[in-house]
């Protein structure tokens, strides 16, 4: 038993200094603005629970009563090495790309705001796709609160500042919402099956 508990407190502790080390060989450190006074840093693209390739459906909106819905494709990959997001419009025609790596932090986009930094986009990755320990500590770092909860098939990521939440995301079998309260948008990822 004691062999066993060794064994995974060592593994455990690799992973995470791997992620660690791999964070301290970033050229330049990005960072986030996750209140009006509280930064958070963003972790390399290793630190995903997993790679990822997948294909969704996006649809956003910002909390105003004006505000239209915006529907596109998102197609998101991850390797330990980078993150890259490319949204299609409805005629497949690309809108935005994120690329996101140990030397690279890059938006390219014909429909965002020149205001819109990539830096808020992949922090938003980080949020959903990142491993929850390894968020934890950033957060509280960061005198913020990270928290994950399991109930049947839903999964809730919640950013918390005391008692405020800042960001809730719900993840379910494929399909994703993000709220972010403080910014005061909203949006849906819903994933697209192979045919």
């Amino acid at each position: 038993m004691k062999k066993i508990v060794f064994f995974l407190i060592l593994t455990a502790g690799l992973l995470f200094s791997s992620c660690v080390t791999t964070a301290s060989k970033n050229k330049k450190t990005y960072s986030v603005f996750m209140t009006d006074t509280k930064k958070v840093n963003l972790l390399p693209p290793s630190c995903t629970e997993k790679n990822i390739n997948v294909m969704q459906m996006f649809t956003g909106s910002f909390f105003s009563k004006d505000s239209k819905s915006v529907n596109m494709i998102a197609c998101t990959e991850s390797t330990e090495k980078k993150i890259s997001i490319v949204m299609l419009n409805e005629l497949g025609i690309e809108m935005v790309s994120v690329l996101y790596s140990d030397e690279e932090l890059s938006l390219k986009s014909s429909f965002l705001p020149d205001t819109v930094r990539p830096e808020y986009i992949i922090m938003d990755i980080q949020n959903i796709y990142y491993k929850s320990e390894l968020l934890s500590g950033l957060y509280k770092d960061s005198g913020l609160s990270f928290s994950v909860k399991k109930d049947n098939n839903i999964e809730t990521r919640l950013v918390m500042d005391g008692n405020t939440i800042i960001e809730n995301i719900e993840k379910k079998d494929g399909e994703i919402i993000l709220h972010n309260y403080l910014r005061g948008y909203t949006y849906r990822l819903t994933e697209i099956a192979d045919e």
